[in-house]
C-alpha cells in the first residue's frame, strides 16, 4: 500500500506542476460522465503538493468539489437526453441499466454519497439516474452532499497525514522486512484479542 501511495504521487505529480489545477478539474469532471480517469488520485496528490505549500489546499478541495459537481450533471443531462440512444448503441449494456436502476431504487438520492466512493458507481450513476429519470432536485441535493463530501475526505485527509506519511514510507524503504514483520505482529495481535474476547465467558 505504501509503495502505491509513492507511485502514484511519483507519477502525477509531474502533471500537477505542469498543469496545475486545470489538469485536476478535468479529470475529476470527465469521471462524472462515464469517462475513466484519475480524479481522485489527483486530489489525493493534489492534497499532498498543497500539504508541502506547493498548492493551495483551499483551492484544491473548491476545484475538485466544483468539478464533481459539474461533471455530474453532465452525466445527469446525458442520461435524461440521451439514455435511450447509449441503450440502443450498446455503449451502457442492459445488466448495467439494470444495476444501476435497482441501486437507485434502493438508495436514491443517497447513492450518489455511496457512488462516490465506489469504483465505477462513480462514473456511471448520475448517467443511470439521468436515465431513471429521477427528479431534478432531488439529483442536485444528492449531488451537492456527495461531491463536498468526497472533496473533504479525500481533499483533507491526505493532507492532513501527510506530515506523517513521509517517516512512514522512508522507514518502510529503509526496513522493509522489518516493517512487515511489526503489521504481522500487530495483526495477529488483534486476532489474539478477537478472539479472547470472543471466547470469553459470560458473567453470571
Amino acid at each position: 500500500m505504501l509503495e502505491s501511495i509513492n507511485h502514484i504521487v511519483t507519477e502525477l505529480s509531474p502533471w500537477l506542476h505542469q498543469y496545475g489545477y486545470l489538469v485536476l478539474a478535468l479529470a475529476v469532471a470527465v469521471e462524472g460522465f462515464g469517462i475513466p480517469a484519475p480524479g481522485q488520485s489527483l486530489l489525493i496528490v493534489a492534497a499532498i503538493l498543497a500539504a508541502g505549500g506547493q498548492m493551495s489546499l483551499p483551492l484544491v478541495i473548491l476545484v475538485a468539489a466544483v468539478s464533481a459537481f459539474g461533471g455530474n450533471c453532465i452525466g445527469y443531462y446525458l442520461g435524461v437526453r440521451f439514455g435511450k440512444v447509449l441503450l440502443d448503441k450498446g455503449w451502457i449494456k442492459p445488466s448495467t441499466e439494470h444495476k444501476l436502476h435497482s441501486f437507485i431504487g434502493q438508495y436514491g438520492g443517497l447513492g450518489l454519497l455511496i457512488s462516490r466512493f465506489v469504483e465505477g458507481l462513480k462514473q456511471y450513476l448520475c448517467l443511470g439516474c439521468g436515465i431513471a429519470k429521477m427528479p431534478v432536485r432531488q439529483f442536485l441535493l444528492g449531488n451537492l452532499l456527495a461531491t463536498s463530501v468526497w472533496a473533504l475526505v479525500f481533499g483533507l485527509g491526505p493532507a492532513l497525514i501527510e506530515r506523517e506519511l513521509t517517516p512512514i514510507l522512508n522507514f518502510y524503504h529503509q526496513h522493509q522486512q522489518l516493517s512487515w514483520m511489526i503489521a504481522s505482529l500487530i495483526v495477529l495481535a488483534l486476532l489474539g484479542l478477537l478472539w479472547r474476547a470472543k471466547n470469553r465467558p459470560l458473567a453470571s
